[in-house]
């Protein structure tokens, strides 16, 4: 065989092979669906579910503390108070920025709340009201 036979015969392969690859891969076209907006809608299950007003809700009693649980709480609300309250007055009558107005407000409702709750006896409360005031007043950046 010459050599331009073989290159015309390894030509002609080559096409065959592409024209069966192309074509075959035209022919795997998948049918167009069913649009989602025309498909039948599958059943939804029945919503009955009443929500519950949060007064109906019944608070568990607390548990009971030791008298040296009691100190210990009501130790760490006055402490985290304390640190609360320095931070407030380090801003007292400087000109904060907008967010941190709401911070000082924030910090100041809560640092009541503990006051409140340390006059009922709610160590536990205090204490948690306690941390969060203390949380807000170090994002607090008054010199």
């Amino acid at each position: 065989m010459s050599r331009v036979t073989r290159n015309a015969v390894g030509m002609l392969l080559c096409s065959l092979l592409l024209a069966g690859t192309l074509n075959c891969c035209a022919a795997h076209r998948e049918t167009p669906g069913v649009p989602i907006d025309e498909r039948p809608r599958p059943p939804q299950p029945a919503a009955e579910v009443t929500p519950v007003p949060p007064d109906s809700i019944p608070v568990p009693p607390p548990r009971v503390m030791t008298p040296s649980g009691e100190e210990n709480l009501r130790a760490l609300a006055v402490r985290d108070t304390a640190v609360a309250s320095r931070a407030l007055k380090r801003c007292a009558g400087k000109t904060l920025l907008p967010e941190m107005e709401s911070t000082y407000a924030a910090t100041v409702k809560l640092l009541e709340q503990t006051r409140d709750a340390l006059a009922r006896g709610d160590f536990r409360r205090a204490r948690s009201l306690a941390r969060n005031a203390t949380q807000l007043a170090t994002s607090l950046d008054c010199p």
